[in-house]
């Protein structure tokens, strides 16, 4: 049996030795699929530490504030390709159901998801930050 506590120590070891591989284990992302794509570590953790600097996540946030179904559903879309493109899989899965939700202009089903939007984003930018400091 696999406690709480047990996965959480999994998890902290695994910051320990924090790697690209380790990263994309933790965010819940698809390392195999964007290192057949990149090809190296190096290359992966380039582009990966750029999405820190995408607008996305904020574009969405602001949209979803003024109940703006278009300009949410275009923030999504985008982040969703962003995060296809990087293997961040944890995200992309909640973001990919939000984008449908603001396509139909279900304002009100987008927002109750945007919660998980939310935790997923904050796991995969304090992984990147940890990925940042190696």
């Amino acid at each position: 049996m696999y406690s709480v506590r047990n996965l959480r120590d999994t998890q902290e070891e695994k910051w320990k030795c924090m790697n690209v591989k380790n990263c994309y284990e933790i965010m819940n992302g698809d390392y195999e699929d964007v290192k057949r794509r990149f090809l190296t570590d190096a290359r992966i953790r380039r582009f990966a530490l750029l999405f820190l600097n995408d607008c996305s996540m904020e574009e969405l946030r602001a949209a979803m504030r003024d109940k703006d179904c278009e300009k949410g559903f275009q923030a999504a879309h985008t982040l969703k390709g962003v995060c296809l493109n990087l293997g961040f899989t944890g995200l992309y899965e909640p973001v990919c159901g939000i984008t449908e939700m603001l396509r139909e202009g279900d304002y009100e089903s987008a927002s109750a998801e945007m919660p998980a939007v939310e935790t997923a984003f904050d796991a995969t930018v304090k992984g990147l930050h940890e990925l940042e400091n190696i």
